[in-house]
């Protein structure tokens, strides 16, 4: 707390800074040069990008190149902003316009090999073409989201810039491509990323069973999110048995039957490698299943459905350590019971839409579960408590507690106790 700004953070925020001031002194000689016509303030200002490119490229060391990267990004939309708010009824559009072009020409000092990190979806608007039409020039990416790009409206129109980009990409471990990725897009990762690791191509109107073929065969693939796409049970039970390394899938509500059909038909598979169990549908086989064939599961997040599912049969997931549990009782339906058991592991607990939550409740959290670093407690029934059954506490309550999320409305002592 209260330590001072690291000298190295202030001399990256003074570069953002220097090159901000060095656009605005540009602004009036680009708008003598767009009145000569003959391009020559745009051969200019490219000129000028370069240089200042090449002098960044040089100067900034690559495991600081992200982090200069945001603080420009931020600059240069205080610059934006700085630029509209002078505009008024009487300026001059040409004007504005060109300012607007030079504010916008220095995020092009971005497009270098130390780049690690882009998350486009997160950029100003009007900076997302420059990056869109200049991917191929980030070849050190590891890390690249493109968000939603046109949101699945022009996906054939997106996808030779998006192929363009990936051909140069060769390090890329991580890609976001929501609702316009296709089976060309995916081939061309098969060829030009080897090293992908995680892809979340969901949403993707495109992307069906057919296109599973293609990902399985990304074999350091991980992560593969395919939320609301046009893959089927059939495709996901594929990508299960195909794709050996996978961890996470993401949420999937027929994850569960997937695993029923896998231990019915496969009787060769015995282990998969995920990590990771989030479904709005299990039952009380499906959980034993998952202790049975997944020895690795580190995540569960179910909503509970008292007539399909009995809680306690988490007990046999041995390597739980981040559990999230919608709508149940925390006593009626051995949520209790349940932290008893697996509570010394948790370092990760959410609760939402609980009920009979109550001081013994958060008692018995705090005393079940030491090591949480995490407590979300999301619209849960929290009511006063008529007599409290522990008073003397075995270990200080929540005492390595380190993120706390409280969105109901409880008694004050309540808070009181978990702070």
């Amino acid at each position: 707390l209260n330590q001072p700004i690291r000298l190295e953070t202030l001399a990256l925020k003074g570069t953002t800074v220097w090159l901000c001031h060095i656009a605005e002194l540009l602004m009036p000689t680009m708008l003598v040069l767009s009145k000569q016509g003959n391009n020559e303030a745009q051969k200019c200002l490219k000129s000028i990008v370069l240089d200042l490119r090449d002098e960044y490229d040089h100067c900034i060391p690559g495991h600081l190149y992200d982090d200069m990267a945001k603080m420009l990004i931020t600059q240069i939309n205080l610059l934006i902003e700085r630029v509209k708010k002078a505009l008024d009824l009487r300026a001059s559009m040409s004007k504005f316009l060109c300012q607007m072009n030079v504010a916008i020409a220095m995020s092009e000092v971005l497009l270098s090999r130390k780049l690690r990190v882009m998350e486009i979806e997160e950029l100003p608007k009007t900076m997302r073409h420059i990056f869109y039409s200049k991917m191929n020039e980030m070849k050190g990416l590891r890390y690249l989201s493109l968000g939603s790009m046109s949101g699945g409206w022009k996906t054939e129109d997106m996808e030779k810039t998006i192929l363009n980009g990936l051909g140069t990409m060769k390090n890329l471990t991580a890609l976001t491509l929501n609702y316009d990725c296709t089976n060309t897009i995916l081939r061309s990762l098969i060829k030009n990323c080897p090293n992908l690791e995680y892809l979340d191509i969901s949403n993707s109107k495109y992307v069906t069973n057919d296109s599973i073929d293609i990902i399985t065969k990304l074999k350091k693939l991980k992560v593969v999110i395919l939320m609301r796409t046009q893959v089927t049970i059939a495709g996901m039970i594929e990508l299960l048995v195909k794709a050996k390394n996978l961890t996470d899938i993401g949420r999937y509500d027929d994850l569960g039957r997937c695993l029923e059909f896998i231990e019915q038909n496969y009787p060769q598979i015995l282990n998969l490698k995920l990590q990771r169990f989030e479904t709005r549908f299990a039952t009380t086989r499906h959980i034993q299943l998952l202790a049975e064939m997944c020895p690795d599961i580190r995540y569960v997040s179910i909503f509970h459905n008292m007539l399909l599912m009995d809680l306690m049969a988490l007990i046999g997931v041995n390597n739980l350590e981040e559990l999230y549990l919608l709508s149940c009782d925390f006593f009626a339906d051995q949520v209790r019971d349940v932290l008893q058991v697996k509570g010394c592991n948790l370092t990760y607990l959410h609760l939402e839409h609980v009920e009979q939550m109550d001081m013994n409740a958060l008692i018995y959290i705090s005393q079940y579960c030491p090591d949480l670093k995490t407590l979300a407690l999301y619209n849960c029934v929290m009511i006063p408590s008529t007599s409290v059954f522990l008073r003397k506490y075995a270990i200080p309550p929540f005492m390595n507690l380190e993120r706390l999320g409280f969105v109901c409305e409880c008694p004050f002592n309540h808070l009181e106790f978990i702070l």
